[in-house]
């Protein structure tokens, strides 16, 4: 890895460290549609944050390759001898040269666009049944994520600290969830 001497003096210390961004977004929010035709209603919600960054500490942990710890996949291609052009620097136990020291390396863009809700039901009156009315419906909660944040889901919270923010232990998921459901008015 190559870090910049951003004051000019030939050595590489704290005093060259820059901001690499904010856990905060730039702006976010939610959104919604619902189509109805005939008896059918497909209604869906979206959520999205723009603008934040977030320190991903598994990809940290799993591409330094400075323990005897499980190593990503990516790391084969790390630089191994003269002439190599790789995107990942040598494996060397200790890293001795300092290549996983926080960095831009390790901070990415999280922004994200999120399907909440989507839920498709059936309503249905009396001339169709015996009982006054109702609906079935399916749904689905957390669907997709579209975000080029490589850790596992770009919104992560471990508390309200302002220190905490910004920062991917690998918190669990949100998980996927399918629901089916019916509704009986007598």
């Amino acid at each position: 890895m190559i870090f910049t001497d951003q004051d000019g003096n030939n050595i590489i210390n704290d005093d060259d460290r820059v901001c690499l961004g904010s856990a905060a977004p730039d702006f976010f929010g939610s959104f919604g549609t619902s189509l109805r035709w005939h008896q059918w209603l497909l209604s869906a919600d979206f959520s999205y944050s723009v603008g934040n960054k977030a320190y991903n500490a598994v990809r940290r942990q799993t591409e330094s390759m400075d323990r005897f710890y499980n190593q990503s996949t990516s790391v084969i291609s790390r630089w191994q001898k003269e002439g190599d052009h790789a995107s990942m620097p040598r494996a060397a136990y200790g890293d001795p040269s300092g290549n996983n020291f926080f960095s831009d390396r390790w901070v990415e863009d999280a922004s994200y666009l999120k399907l909440r809700n989507v839920r498709l039901s059936y309503d249905f009156t009396r001339r169709q049944v015996r009982f006054a009315s109702g609906s079935i419906w399916l749904g689905a909660e957390n669907l997709f994520t579209l975000t080029k944040y490589l850790g596992g889901d770009p919104e992560f919270s471990y508390g309200y600290s302002e220190s905490l923010r910004g920062f991917d232990y690998a918190k669990v998921s949100c998980p996927r969830v399918f629901k089916v459901g019916v509704n009986l008015n007598f």
